[in-house]
């Protein structure tokens, strides 16, 4: 979106804009011709990212746009605690969880469009939006994935079992991990798996989603993370189940002949990797997460708070955390 400048029909002059812009591209003018002053838009540098925040928070609609939809002016915007306030809200949050078992029938391609419609609202860094995304039902590309993956734990493993010869030249965090009971087993076990039919990385999901982002290093891995995670609670609302595959992730991440294959151009990387479907068990309670772990930088108690100090997010009137099933059927 660009935005082009400001209708003074409908300005006011309320200064909102002015105060909104974290650029400062606005500015109110005298206009000695008239007598009266004005609203501009001025960006001789082009520092505008095009985030729409001058749009959203002007109370007359006077700000002028281009190469955009159109804005949503949904009711309750205002106020959105309307459409879901905390006490519904955690509940839900609570009772998402990582599914590992799917049905083999494909949710509706309405469904899935519905997960990376959520997904494309998320927020970006500098308002780049540059997530791209790949949703795959063919089974062909699907085991290319998981087989792929698993060849790299055949790598791995490998260097799991030379991991003294290796330890001088390994950080010493990573060596702590290669050293770590069962890893090893655990390896041997996710092969053995695949080797006899079975899906350990993907768990048979009938859709997986894969984004991808320009290479900019570490950086190309936050915003597609922000997407999926409303994408999975999106799915979560539809009934779906969803997974953060990780092992994926790795596999291809950078990997040219898995980039080929599902179309990644050279410029961008395999930045995060989904399951979907819908799922198989039904929960009837949320497992319990460790105490919340908070410290209070508090106006003058120069950050005299401890690691560790417990905390819980109640509201009045609220509960806990209430008894819920959540079932194929995806209702709460």
């Amino acid at each position: 979106m660009k935005i082009v400048g400001v209708n003074e029909d409908l300005c006011t002059l309320c200064g909102a804009c002015v105060q909104e812009c974290c650029a400062d591209l606005f500015r109110t003018v005298a206009d000695p011709g008239k007598g009266t002053a004005r609203m501009v838009h001025q960006d001789p540098h082009g520092w505008c990212t095009g985030c729409g925040h001058c749009l959203a928070v002007c109370p007359h609609d006077a700000i002028r746009w281009e190469d955009a939809e159109k804005p949503l002016e949904p009711a309750g915007i205002v106020h959105p605690e309307s459409y879901c306030n905390y006490t519904a809200l955690l509940p839900f949050l609570q009772s998402k969880r990582s599914v590992r078992r799917y049905h083999a029938r494909i949710p509706e391609r309405e469904r899935i469009t519905a997960v990376l419609e959520a997904m494309r609202w998320a927020p970006t860094g500098h308002n780049l939006q540059a997530n791209r995304y790949l949703a795959i039902t063919d089974r062909s590309v699907l085991q290319a994935i998981a087989d792929h993956t698993i060849e790299g734990f055949r790598k791995f493993r490998t260097i799991v079992r030379l991991r003294k010869l290796l330890k001088p030249f390994l950080l010493r965090n990573l060596y702590k991990v290669l050293d770590s009971p069962g890893l090893l087993q655990g390896v041997d076990a996710m092969i053995r798996q695949r080797e006899q039919g079975e899906d350990p990385i993907l768990f048979g999901a009938p859709v997986v989603i894969v984004v991808y982002y320009p290479n900019m290093g570490a950086l190309s891995l936050l915003d597609p993370t922000i997407a999926f995670t409303y994408g999975m609670l999106a799915a979560h609302s539809l009934g779906l189940g969803s997974c953060w595959i990780g092992f994926a992730i790795q596999s291809l991440y950078k990997d040219k002949g898995m980039r080929k294959l599902l179309g990644v151009p050279e410029d961008m990387i395999v930045a995060g990797v989904m399951t979907l479907g819908y799922p198989l068990p039904m929960y009837h309670r949320i497992p319990p997460r460790n105490p919340l772990q908070v410290r209070w930088l508090d106006s003058g108690k120069n950050g005299s708070g401890s690691d560790g100090e417990n905390g819980t997010a109640e509201l009045a009137g609220s509960t806990r955390c209430p008894a819920l099933a959540v079932g194929e059927s995806g209702t709460v």
